[in-house]
């Protein structure tokens, strides 16, 4: 007999060899190619990923830098985005006509749904006023990243198994389909709202600039990748970057049912627990995993091979790299948390000042003393 630690090491050993095999049924490995041809398609080797990125990355810096004059190379690079670049005024009316009816739409489902919810479980005041947020943003973030995982992975040509798939059909000003289109005119219209909403329809938190810089940044990553049809890159990247807003929205969701008629409820403690604990995990693999090694591997590496010298080469990379520059820097919220979580503390949204936490604090502690309901 083995010991239960062994047991539970073999058992977890034939299961990833059977989920391995069904993926390798599923997966076509003649359609890969590079580094994909040697590791598995879903959890390709990012030591060797990271290997070949760095090196043409060093290669097209140094060969696409200004050598003969800042003017000139500023000339070529405009040339490159007057030629190449592809985004109607249709697209803009698209874009804005979405950002105002999600604004609408929210002002009204809040009012006929999402604030009366914490009334019907009555949920303490405070909690309350944020339920409305991240319902709304669980919502969303459900339709677009289910929208997602249909096209890239059950789609035809199954992207985030195939990185080169991304480029074969890859044509400046290329129209691109219906279903890709209105994927991208729904979520450029949610940042612009989402714009808007942070301003003036939710609660200010401590890393509010990082933020808004990231409500830019990304909204610049939807028009720049749509506008020169690097759309299928786009297309990775809603799918890796949309469940951990899922994930951290219904999360928060199920946790503002803790706090209930003055008194605390461990049901929700303990499905939040969960979520964060799968929240934690999937930041793991999608953003700092699968996003360097599907995401910025087909773009920096991939997109090289099959054309050579291609066009806005730095400055996509750039902007993807420094989204992954924040996505570090909010992990390093998620790991205080974890350690907060694992020491027994209670798990609340770290990124709330200390005036958020005592109002929060002393409204509970109203409800308590109105209820009659003795403080522990």
């Amino acid at each position: 007999d083995l010991p239960p630690c062994a047991r539970l090491r073999k058992c977890a050993s034939r299961l990833w060899f059977i989920v391995k095999i069904k993926i390798m049924k599923y997966v076509d490995p003649g359609n890969l190619t590079g580094t994909y041809t040697l590791y598995s398609p879903v959890f390709p080797n990012p030591f060797v990923c990271v290997k070949e990125m760095v090196g043409q990355l060093s290669y097209e810096i140094l060969n696409r830098s200004p050598s003969n004059g800042i003017g000139p190379w500023l000339r070529e690079n405009w040339e490159w985005h007057y030629t190449s670049f592809y985004f109607e005024m249709a697209q803009i009316y698209h874009i804005l006509g979405i950002a105002i009816f999600l604004t609408l739409f929210r002002i009204f489902l809040n009012f006929a749904l999402l604030k009366r919810i914490p009334i019907w479980f009555k949920i303490v005041e405070h909690d309350a006023e944020k339920f409305p947020e991240s319902a709304w943003k669980s919502i969303i973030y459900t339709i677009t990243w289910t929208w997602a995982v249909y096209l890239c992975v059950f789609s035809e040509d199954k992207y985030f198994f195939y990185p080169m798939n991304t480029w074969r059909t890859f044509v400046t000003g290329v129209p691109v389909p219906s279903e890709l289109y209105w994927l991208y005119m729904l979520q450029m219209g949610f940042y612009v709202h989402c714009v808007y909403a942070s301003i003036f329809l939710e609660t200010i938190r401590r890393d509010f600039t990082v933020l808004m810089l990231h409500h830019f940044l990304t909204l610049g990553l939807l028009s720049y990748s749509f506008g020169v049809r690097y759309h299928y890159i786009g297309l990775l990247l809603l799918f890796i970057q949309d469940i951990g807003d899922v994930s951290l929205e219904v999360t928060k969701s199920i946790l503002y049912f803790k706090t209930r008629n003055g008194k605390d409820h461990k049901g929700p403690e303990m499905l939040a627990n969960i979520g964060f604990a799968f929240f934690t995990l999937q930041w793991i693999v999608f953003r700092l995993y699968w996003y360097i090694t599907k995401v910025v591997y087909s773009s920096s590496y991939v997109s090289m091979l099959l054309y050579p010298n291609g066009p806005f080469y730095l400055s996509f990379n750039i902007m993807l790299l420094a989204l992954y520059a924040m996505q570090v820097y909010w992990f390093i919220f998620i790991v205080k948390l974890l350690v907060k979580v694992l020491s027994g503390e209670e798990i609340k949204d770290n990124r709330e000042t200390e005036e958020e936490e005592a109002a929060r604090q002393l409204a509970v502690e109203r409800e308590r003393a109105a209820k009659g309901i003795k403080t522990e």
